[in-house]
């Protein structure tokens, strides 16, 4: 972890690459028992993510999760990205916003908007 780096943006950071990557191992240590992402409220849990990773990775496994920036510390962030396909890499297929709400250094909640484009 970058010296500079916020530790509660080095937790978000991680929890993409579990996403990027297909390496489910992470979940428990950056997702709270009770995670819930909002967008996917059928998915509750480090366990249920560890399936929707792996599934998601088998069915597209190009498909690459980017961060521009994070804002915010503690307990409370803003993640400005998009979702593209490592064949194109650097392109940003549906620009997003994520916020996400930390708890004892782990992921809690997220709600995900998409974002417009200039």
């Amino acid at each position: 972890m970058d010296a500079h780096t916020d530790p509660t943006h080095y937790v978000v950071q991680r929890y993409f690459h579990m996403w990027n990557t297909g390496d489910t191992s992470i979940a428990p240590e950056v997702l709270s028992p009770d995670w819930a992402d909002h967008a996917h409220p059928e998915v509750t849990g480090p366990a249920d993510v560890q399936r929707a990773v792996t599934h998601i990775h088998a069915e597209r496994p190009g498909l690459r999760f980017h961060i521009e920036t994070i804002l915010g510390t503690d307990d409370l962030l803003s993640v400005i990205g998009g979702v593209g396909h490592e064949s194109r890499p650097g392109t940003i297929d549906s620009p997003l916003i994520w916020l996400i709400r930390l708890l004892d250094g782990r992921m809690a909640e997220m709600w995900t908007y998409r974002r417009s484009t200039p």
